[in-house]
């Protein structure tokens, strides 16, 4: 039986490697893992999954050394504004090499950036286009922004310099506008933005109220670090706060899919204050106008109403003169009629009150009488009832007293009692003295002390 090594297998297979593939070839790919070393190199996992799967059909690993990509590096990362990450497919032109110990392996010479670019804006506007078909795309767009936004939740890294700029242009603006800002903070770069964010929009979802506006800030970060903003769920979350939103995250020629789902996108995390700032100029500016149209609209009105009120004056003082011209004898006919007319009724009424008065006087001393013979009979019946209550009392009186006579131990003692006692206690019972106890016995007309020469004996 024939054999060869491992060594000797994995040599042929190197050399048929070499043969079948003299120089470079383009091959497409997805990176599943980016790794620089402290040398500059730079090792790729890259994988191929059929179109619309999720299943790995291929994977290889790739070498970028680093004198290839200290040149590969900035050209990639300006072309497409990204840098190399994890999903993003690319197109290379590798050298294919098998190591006799450590495998199979691609040496990546070159990237051609406009192929990932060209990707990255298909997934963009697959997201766009989902997020559309979802109907979400608009919906924190069309919020609308209170007229003065000044409790200001901020999401961005306490570290990051557009953060410093965004409140030092707020909390010193030159109009003396006040707002309040409370900073949620978040990773702004990197594999755990996306996560990172949505929590702090969830902390800012748990106190809604308190809050008028969300401004995200990243300002300071690389434009390769943009591309975590292009994610559907970090839109979504977004489209459909129900806090506007500004996004402050790029500069002027870059626009992520947040930026297009966001109430705002701004340049800048200063621009993000000066729009907030030009917000309460315009209510300022709004109310000045509101407030000079209300005076001029007023004082226009006043003149209006003096010029009417004028001539209603004049039209009431010809109107009244010709009205007292016309009436004045009807007013001297009326006042003669009134004036007897008035000595008749009070002729009438003198007489109708002396009546009323001889009634009513008839009428007290009616009431008088009757009233006076009723507190006679009063009296009476109570002084009665008094003689009775005294006499009652009296008779329970005299039976208490005798009662108490009877009761009294002197009137006992008269009758030949006497009482005996120990130690200032009464005796009731033999059970009670031992020998050698002084008794003290009290008669009605004195004391007696004896001693107990031996204990006494209970009556059987």
């Amino acid at each position: 039986m024939e054999f060869i090594s491992l060594y000797e297998l994995n040599k042929q297979v190197k050399q048929a490697l070499k043969e079948r593939f003299e120089g470079t070839i383009w091959i497409t790919a997805e990176i599943a893992s980016v790794q620089e070393n402290r040398s500059g190199h730079c090792y790729l996992e890259l994988v191929d999954k059929p179109a619309e799967e999720e299943k790995v059909t291929a994977i290889a690993k790739g070498t970028i050394w680093a004198f290839t990509y200290r040149m590969l590096k900035p050209y990639f990362e300006t072309t497409t504004g990204r840098r190399l990450e994890k999903g993003m497919k690319v197109l290379l032109s590798v050298e294919v090499v098998f190591h006799e110990v450590y495998g199979f392996s691609l040496n990546i010479k070159d990237i051609d950036p406009t192929f990932t670019l060209g990707d990255l804006e298909r997934k963009k506007r697959e997201i766009l286009e989902q997020l559309e078909r979802d109907g979400i795309i608009d919906m924190n767009r069309n919020l609308e922004l209170p007229p003065l936004p000044k409790t200001i939740a901020v999401i961005s890294s306490p570290t990051a310099a557009g953060l410093g700029d965004f409140r030092n242009q707020l909390e010193h603006n030159s109009y003396g506008y006040r707002f309040h800002i409370k900073l949620f903070p978040a990773v702004m770069q990197g594999e755990q933005t996306v996560e990172s964010v949505i929590a702090a929009l969830d902390r800012i979802y748990a106190y809604e109220n308190l809050f008028d506006v969300v401004v995200l800030i990243r300002g300071g970060g690389a434009q390769s670090d943009l591309g975590c903003f292009d994610s559907y769920e970090l839109a979504a979350n977004i489209a459909q706060f129900p806090l506007p939103v500004i996004a402050g995250i790029g500069h002027e020629r870059d626009d992520t899919v947040v930026d297009r789902v966001a109430y705002l996108k701004v340049k800048t995390p200063t621009a993000a204050a000066a729009f907030l700032i030009e917000t309460f100029q315009h209510a300022e500016a709004l109310l000045e106008e509101l407030r000079t149209d209300f005076l001029t609209g007023v004082e226009e009105l006043l003149k209006e109403e003096n010029k009417r009120l004028l001539l209603q004056i004049k039209d009431f003082k010809r109107l009244t003169q010709t009205l007292l011209q016309n009436r004045g004898t009807s007013l001297q006919l009326l006042s003669r009629r009134l004036e007897h007319h008035s000595k008749v009724f009070i002729y009438n009424r003198l007489s109708g009150f002396d009546r009323i008065r001889d009634r009513l006087s008839h009428r007290l001393d009616f009431i008088f009488d009757r009233e006076k013979h009723k507190s006679v009979q009063y009296l009476a019946e109570v002084r009665r009832k008094c003689e009775n209550r005294l006499a009652g009392d009296s008779h329970f009186l005299e039976l208490a007293e005798t009662k108490v006579k009877y009761v009294d131990p002197k009137n006992v003692l008269e009758r030949g009692y006497s009482i005996t006692r120990l130690k200032g206690k009464a005796v009731k019972s033999v059970a009670e003295v031992s020998a050698n106890d002084i008794l003290e016995t009290i008669l009605k007309d004195g004391k007696l002390e004896s001693e107990v020469r031996s204990d006494p004996s209970p009556k059987e």
